[in-house]
């Protein structure tokens, strides 16, 4: 009976675009115990949403980011540790952009050992500070949520941010009006630096704003309580 109880109340009642894969829903029941340990997205009546893109850095983080101070809008990257190098140092030094981990290999967690994981996030640290990049935020690749990565979440002592709302930028299906569409207070934004445009991007912000939502920093987003999917 508790566990049915802890489960209902984790996946409160509401609608969002949360789309990784079909069968991911499936997934997280069966995780269900460590969804728990993760932030998707902000308990809160104020229309403010924040804006994420994963995988970088790259050639085309640049080019959002000119949108981005275009617009004066802020944003939280989280970036491969294998892609650092001195060339992007300076590119996070903008008051803007916040940054965050998204392992050091981009692996597949549920696939390697409990050992091989935490040396992931042991080099992502590593390679982190030798960039002179500060952050305890921290984003499972292919959103894995399960027994690994939530001993190394706590081991390593970082948030594991998530998503509410995704444009599905990386596939054939994406679709950023289907965003706008489902667009509620509270939302975390799921972009990827190699796949979204700066035009689409633009065009984001825009009908963002036009819907009367505030874009803020992922910082000020998830210092509310969470919310978890409806499944």
């Amino acid at each position: 009976m508790k566990i049915s109880l802890l489960f209902l109340f984790i996946f409160a009642s509401f609608g969002w675009s949360w789309n990784l894969y079909p069968s991911y829903p499936r997934y997280l029941k069966r995780h269900s115990k460590y969804v728990k340990n993760f932030f998707f997205k902000a308990k809160t009546n104020d229309k403010i949403v924040a804006l994420t893109f994963d995988d970088g850095p790259n050639y085309h983080t640049r080019r959002l980011m000119k949108v981005l101070k275009k617009y004066q809008t802020p944003a939280t990257f989280f970036l491969i540790g294998k892609n650092l190098s001195k060339k992007y140092d300076n590119l996070f030094k903008e008051a803007l952009f916040d940054v965050g981990m998204h392992s050091f290999y981009h692996s597949h967690f549920n696939r390697i050992s409990q050992k091989r994981v935490d040396k992931d996030f042991k080099k992502a640290i590593r390679v982190f500070k030798k960039h002179g990049l500060s952050t305890n935020l921290f984003r499972p690749p292919f959103g894995t949520v399960d027994k690994k990565v939530s001993n190394a979440i706590k081991k390593f002592g970082l948030n594991a941010i998530m998503w509410s709302n995704d444009t599905n930028d990386w596939s054939k299906k994406k679709s950023y009006s289907k965003v706008i569409k489902n667009l509620s207070a509270g939302d975390i934004i799921l972009m990827h630096d190699h796949s979204t445009s700066p035009k689409n991007l633009e065009k984001l912000i825009k009908s963002i704003k036009k819907r009367g939502f505030k874009i803020v920093p992922l910082r000020e987003l998830i210092k509310n309580s969470t919310l978890y999917p409806q499944l």
